[in-house]
């Protein structure tokens, strides 16, 4: 996406730094791509916005997307046991795949996943520069699938001389991590390269009460992954760019309860995925036209192996392959000062093609599909200032897609600033939509194995109406500031799976969900080298029908803190709380609805900066050894300690 010029310095903030010195407060007022495709000052942005720094991976020293997102405001995340298990991330109570996922541009949603959704479990954080987080219904400029939100991953660019950075760490659980990065810029050319090598030994998912006396065995999971960023500036108007990202990752499962033994040595999931895109950018009509064209792919490739050593035990061959090829252009037009039009288009064609089946104990399912989708999509925004303390947008997009129809959506943001007071208002409303997956659609093919899933060729795409009231106050010369957004989602068309007599399954639009709730944060800086920040979340998430049941797995209560202290020039120690509280959940063992116990983790990091090229790093997540089941019988990581270092040159 380009860099709106309009904005002084938004180019520097993008472009990111390999080794970034750590401040002890959050950068203030970054500029933000996603929430109009426009580089935009936070505060002139409607939408509720969260940006995870290069500086705050570092100080915090994540290692997965989905680790940094964790404690975000109205962001849930859910991990099946330990590194590398399924992961989802549901925002303001939505679900998993109501949340779009982006990565330099790339919209990455599964075409072979059941239902679109993204598993983050492969997810790290390689050549990452920064994240943002723009929540609530986005499908106005991403299509479909952005009803809770829209994660972007933006990778670093390469600017000044070369410069390679290498971090090696280790620790229990038998876990290393290599990271060695490339970046700089020669003449007309910059670039940006790294590999990322994740190992552990973590322990068993499967809880003691469900093991039924079978020894816990080790989940490994090993994660490789290559990251490269290039561009090309051709003439002063004109530039190219290519990025991509493969991943290949193993982990080892444990099958579902009630089908043989818990404990698996040789169940494993084994994936591959490369998401690719190159981009022609232009400064036309002397930078009153700024014209992108650009093309991405992406392909998934998972398979599940599980062999069978038990008359009991589940025996699965499976294999899921999507991909997604996509051509779009995004057209930023300058009218004048107070007035910017967006006007884009594209078209993609999505294809599923999976094939294999599960044998539990004697019942088999088939899982065999094949079938593929075109969408095509125009979009148009305006974004608009009104003298220094008005700014907002309204934008509007049609979507055709040929297995179902069209559909329209739009949204409309505001942002009120009285600064001499230091108050900021801000609002947005907008719809989006769901189309039904492929898997959805067309389900598995019949055969002769006995019972399957059902395509319903008839489903309707779930659709929202959304909307947010924000307001934000600095007090003290910035050292102090508060805010608090309500907001509320209601979804149509819910798809939900039945099931038949013969336990053949398929989807139906069954129900309405209504989610509705509060984020509100404190942040305090009492001194230059201390911060803290404090954030809740409330979510009322239920379905409207006779039961008023709620959504499984979204905590009505979620809060997080933040400590950052910086006892000395060279030393940042960061102190992180996580609570998230109870919850409805499925039992593994048998299936019924549970109530979920709440859980509070602690999280703890430290950086020694030996000098500007070399630094120390220590970090404890999971600090008291806490036991708890982010989804219910599937156990996290207990204790997870790693030490390294970091240095470039």
């Amino acid at each position: 996406m380009p860099v709106n010029s309009r904005w002084p310095g938004a180019t520097a903030l993008l472009a990111g730094v390999l080794y970034a010195p750590l401040p002890v407060v959050a950068e203030q007022n970054p500029v933000v791509v996603t929430a109009t495709r426009i580089a935009t000052p936070e505060d002139r942005i409607g939408s509720s916005v969260s940006v995870i720094t290069a500086a705050d991976i570092a100080r915090k020293q994540y290692k997965t997307v989905a680790g940094a997102l964790r404690a975000l405001p109205g962001v849930d995340v859910v991990q099946a046991g330990g590194p590398g298990q399924q992961t989802s991330v549901f925002i303001r109570g939505a679900s998993s795949s109501h949340t779009l996922v982006l990565i330099d541009g790339i919209n990455i949603t599964d075409p072979s996943h059941p239902t679109g959704a993204v598993d983050f479990s492969g997810l790290v954080l390689d050549n990452v520069d920064r994240i943002e987080v723009v929540r609530g219904p986005q499908s106005t400029l991403y299509g479909a699938n952005a009803i809770g939100g829209v994660v972007n991953i933006i990778t670093r660019k390469g600017e000044g001389a070369p410069r390679a950075t290498l971090t090696m760490q280790a620790g229990n659980h038998a876990t290393n991590y290599q990271q060695l990065g490339v970046l700089g810029a020669t003449g007309q050319l910059d670039y940006s390269l790294s590999g990322t090598h994740l190992k552990t030994h973590a322990s068993s998912v499967t809880p003691e009460d469900l093991r039924n006396g079978v020894p816990a065995e080790a989940d490994h999971h090993r994660n490789n992954t290559l990251s490269a960023r290039f561009g090309l500036q051709a003439t002063d108007t004109l530039d190219f760019s290519v990025s991509g990202r493969y991943i290949n990752d193993r982990t080892d499962l444990d099958p579902e309860v009630g089908f043989g033994t818990i404990e698996d040595p040789d169940a494993e999931l084994k994936n591959r995925e490369y998401f690719v895109r190159g981009a022609s950018h232009a400064m036309l009509l002397d930078g009153l036209w700024d014209a992108t064209l650009a093309a991405s792919y992406i392909d998934y490739n998972r398979r599940n192996d599980n062999p069978r050593t038990d008359p009991l035990e589940t025996l699965q061959r499976t294999r899921f392959q999507g991909d997604t090829l996509e051509f779009s252009m995004n057209n930023d037009v300058y009218l004048n000062e107070t007035h910017t039009l967006t006007l884009g288009g594209g078209t993609k064609r999505e294809s599923m093609n999976n094939d294999g089946f599960s044998d539990y104990g004697g019942f088999i399912v088939s899982e065999l599909s094949s079938a593929s989708a075109r969408t095509n999509y125009v979009y148009m925004q305006d974004q608009f200032t009104v003298g220094e303390r008005v700014s907002g947008t309204a934008g509007v997009r049609l979507d055709d897609r040929d297995d179902f129809g069209s559909e329209v959506t739009w949204r409309l943001t505001g942002v009120y600033r009285h600064q001499p007071t230091g108050t900021r208002f801000n609002a947005s409303a907008g719809t989006g939509f769901r189309a039904p997956s492929l898997f959805e659609l067309y389900g598995f093919t019949p055969n002769n194995f006995g019972s399957a899933y059902r395509g319903n060729p008839d489903l309707e795409p779930e659709k929202n109406f959304g909307w947010e009231l924000g307001l934000e106050q600095s007090l003290a010369s910035d050292r102090l500031q508060l805010g608090a957004t309500w907001f509320r989602n209601d979804i149509d068309n819910l798809m939900e799976t039945v099931f038949d007599p013969a336990f053949n399954s398929t989807s139906e639009n069954i129900n309405k969900v209504h989610l509705r709730g509060v984020e509100a944060y404190l942040a305090v800086q009492p001194s230059p080298r201390l911060s803290t920040r404090i954030d809740y979340t409330f979510t009322d998430a239920d379905v409207s029908d006779d039961s008023d049941r709620p959504l499984l797995r979204r905590p009505r209560h979620k809060a997080s803190a933040d400590i950052i202290y910086t006892p000395a020039g060279n030393t940042t120690i960061d102190l992180g709380a996580e609570y998230v509280g109870k919850r409805k959940d499925i039992d593994r063992a048998t299936a019924a609805i549970i109530n979920a116990s709440d859980y509070t983790v602690f999280n703890a990091s430290v950086i020694y900066n030996v000098n500007p090229d070399f630094r120390l790093e220590a970090r404890i997540e999971n600090l008291l050894d806490t036991h708890y089941e982010p989804a219910d019988g599937f156990e996290a990581l207990g204790r997870y300690i790693l030490l390294g270092f970091t240095g470039s040159l």
